[in-house]
């Protein structure tokens, strides 16, 4: 069982009989727990510097398939002009 599991149930068990004071209560005080971790998040350098690495890798496979999106488009626009009769597949312009 994991660990987070494992404190969910330790959470869940130990409030059974919650009222609904002390549930807003803790809701609260919840919320602003999320909120804290977010600004933690934000301001974390290391998974700053992560996801910029991240971002310069992906780019080149984000470019390279942008590109042969592109021929594929084109391919086919190239064949419905071919199929419609609007060009002729012998001609030059057409091969």
């Amino acid at each position: 069982m994991s660990k987070q599991f494992s404190e969910i149930q330790t959470f869940v068990d130990n409030h059974e009989d919650v009222t609904e004071d002390v549930a807003a209560s803790l809701i609260v005080k919840a919320e602003q727990k999320i909120d804290e971790i977010e600004e933690l998040r934000q301001a974390d350098d290391k998974l700053a510097t992560a996801r910029q690495i991240v971002k310069d890798l992906n780019g080149a496979y984000t470019a390279s398939v942008k590109y042969e999106r592109a021929k594929i488009r084109f391919l086919l626009e190239k064949i419905n002009e071919i199929q419609s009769g609007e060009l002729n597949p012998s001609s030059a312009v057409g091969a």
